[in-house]
C-alpha cells in the first residue's frame, strides 16, 4: 500500500463522486491483486476524514491484508453482527479515521457469507461512522479461508472497480463485474491505475524496433527525436 497526499486532483475527482457526493458506505474492489486497491481505499478514507466526515476503513482482505500491517496494526478476530466488530475498531489519532483490521480467522464463518449479516453489520458502524470504506479481496481470487469479496460490495452502497491498464485483462474485468451485478453489488464506476504505464515515448521507441530490420538508420533517428521530445516523455 502506498500513500499519497489527499490533495491529488485524480483522488479528489473520485470521491467527489462516492463519499463526497453522499455515498455513505463503499467497496473498492479490483479483479485480480496488485491493482492498488487498498491505496485507493486508504485515501479515500483519509480524504473523507480530512473533509470533516468520521471516516472507518475496514480491511476484509484475508489473502493478502495490506492496511493493517502498513498501518503496523494486527490482525483481530471479530465478525459481523458481533460487539468484536465495533471493540476491535483502532482510531488513528485525533485524524478522524479509524481502522478496522482483517479478521485474523473467520469464527462463525457463515456471518462472512451472509449478505444480510454484512449489510447490517455496515448499518452498525454508521451508528459511529460517518462513512465506512471496505477493502475486500480480489473478486477472481476467491479461497476457501477467504471473506466472499462479492458480498462485501453488495452490503455497501456503492462499488469502485479499480483495474490496472496493461495488467488487467479485459475479460478479467468483465468476469469481475459480472460477479458483482449477480450479487447484487452497485457499481458506481472504475478506476484506472496508471501506476506502472510507461511514458509515451517509451512507448513509440518500443515499436520503432519492429521496422529496424528494413530502416535501421531511420528508426536510429526516429527514437532519437522521440527521446528528445517533452511532450512525448510526459508519463500518461
Amino acid at each position: 500500500m502506498i500513500p499519497f497526499p489527499v490533495r491529488y486532483a485524480e483522488l479528489n475527482a473520485v470521491y467527489g463522486k462516492t463519499l463526497g457526493h453522499g455515498v455513505s458506505s463503499l467497496a473498492v474492489v479490483g479483479p485480480e491483486p496488485g491493482c492498488g486497491v487498498s491505496t485507493l481505499a486508504h485515501a479515500l478514507a483519509r480524504r473523507g476524514a480530512a473533509g470533516g466526515n468520521k471516516t472507518l476503513l475496514v480491511d476484509v482482505s484475508m489473502a493478502n491484508p495490506s492496511v493493517g500491517p502498513a498501518l503496523g496494526l494486527a490482525a483481530v478476530d471479530w465478525r459481523p453482527g458481533d460487539e468484536s466488530a465495533v471493540s476491535s475498531i483502532v482510531a488513528l489519532g485525533d485524524t478522524g479515521l479509524s481502522v478496522l483490521p482483517a479478521p485474523r480467522s473467520i469464527v462463525g464463518a457463515w456471518a462472512f457469507r451472509d449478505s444480510d449479516a454484512l449489510r447490517r453489520q455496515v448499518v452498525t458502524w454508521l451508528e459511529h461512522f460517518d462513512r465506512v470504506v471496505m477493502d475486500p479481496s480480489p473478486l477472481n481470487r476467491k479461497n476457501q479461508q477467504n471473506i466472499p469479496p462479492e458480498m462485501v460490495c453488495a452490503a455497501c452502497e456503492g462499488t469502485v472497480l479499480v483495474a490496472q491498464p496493461g495488467r488487467t485483462s479485459e475479460s478479467s474485468v468483465l468476469e469481475a463485474a459480472d460477479r458483482l451485478r449477480s450479487a447484487g453489488a452497485n457499481i458506481l464506476g472504475g478506476v484506472l491505475n496508471d501506476q506502472y504505464m510507461p511514458p509515451l515515448a517509451e512507448e513509440l521507441c518500443r515499436e520503432t524496433y519492429r521496422l529496424e530490420r528494413w530502416f535501421p538508420k531511420l528508426m536510429a533517428a526516429l527514437r532519437l527525436v522521440i527521446r528528445r521530445s517533452k511532450l512525448l516523455g510526459q508519463e500518461i
